[in-house]
């Protein structure tokens, strides 16, 4: 049975027209939250006002993606309380693939199951043709699955576009956290469900295009890697977000602990190796994990 479905779409980019991605999703889902996040308001969003099933709600950056996310859900809770499911999509997220995602029985099966959190698709990386390495983390232990795997596995994280949420597990894991703004939300909100006791999982078998960043493809030791290719201020948001996490979670995971020190160790060396304006970025970075340390 398909779930009865709202889609939140954040814009941020000013260039970006959301037209196509939108009225995919009018024809999948029931409701789209479209969440104007656009610090001096997104040109499309006036297009879509008036719209049957496009809510436009005006958000303009406030706590960043997080805030985006929040408003949206609240709008929601207003507005269509009988939706069952959520899905979150990015303003450069390829949406083809919904359909048939929530159409296999394997995704239905566990997005009607009261353990679940979360289900959604792989991503591939539209610079760098890599797809996501899922992770399955437990306390002292951390296991990485293959880039190509088939098939439906409970990993730990998922990124947040294109993962369709139980609207009984939003509530129950509460709002998203806008300390954040933009980077590990969903890093964070996945722990948050796990400390829940619910599962997210993702469907190896279904995949869609989609861009983080500007990544750039490298190899070091032989064993291809991604560099993110942010700018400088956006690795001290990195920075930050991740020392945040990794302090707050790390007592109950020390394993999650040891992963956010070995992804900065990673960023780094992306920077170092793969990118331009080295020094900037990786000051950048380090001065995050000070803004941490420090509270700020």
């Amino acid at each position: 049975m398909r779930p009865s479905l709202a889609a939140i779409v954040v814009l941020f980019a000013a260039e970006a027209d959301p037209r196509e991605a939108i009225e995919a999703l009018c024809i999948v889902c029931e409701t789209v939250m479209l969440v104007d996040n656009a610090p001096g308001g997104h040109p499309a969003a006036d297009r879509w006002t008036g719209h049957a099933q496009v809510h436009v709600v005006r958000n303009r950056n406030v706590g960043g993606l997080a805030g985006g996310y929040n408003a949206a859900i609240r709008e929601l809770d207003r507005t269509g309380p009988h939706t069952s499911h959520v899905v979150f999509v990015d303003e450069d997220s390829d949406v083809s693939v919904l359909r048939t995602f929530l159409s296999r029985p394997g995704v239905s099966r566990l997005l009607d199951a009261a353990d679940t959190a979360a289900v959604a698709p792989s991503h591939r990386d539209r610079a760098t043709g890599m797809r996501a390495r899922h992770i399955q983390l437990s306390r002292w232990h951390l296991h990485f699955l293959p880039r190509e795997m088939r098939g439906i596995h409970r990993v730990t994280f998922i990124i947040n576009s294109m993962s369709v949420w139980r609207r009984q597990a939003l509530s129950a894991i509460g709002v998203f956290d806008e300390r954040l703004g933009v980077d590990h939300v969903d890093t964070d909100y996945c722990l948050r469900a796990a400390l829940a006791g619910l599962s997210v999982y993702v469907d190896a078998d279904i995949e869609f295009a989609h861009s983080i960043g500007e990544r750039r493809r490298y190899k070091a030791m032989g064993v291809a890697m991604q560099a993110g290719g942010h700018s400088a201020a956006r690795r001290r948001s990195i920075g930050r977000s991740t020392a945040l996490l990794g302090w707050q979670y790390g007592l109950r995971f020390p394993a999650f602990a040891a992963l956010c020190a070995s992804r900065l160790l990673y960023e780094t060396l992306g920077i170092v190796i793969a990118e331009d304006r080295k020094w900037a970025k990786v000051t950048g970075l380090w001065r995050g994990v000070v803004d941490a340390l420090r509270g700020r």
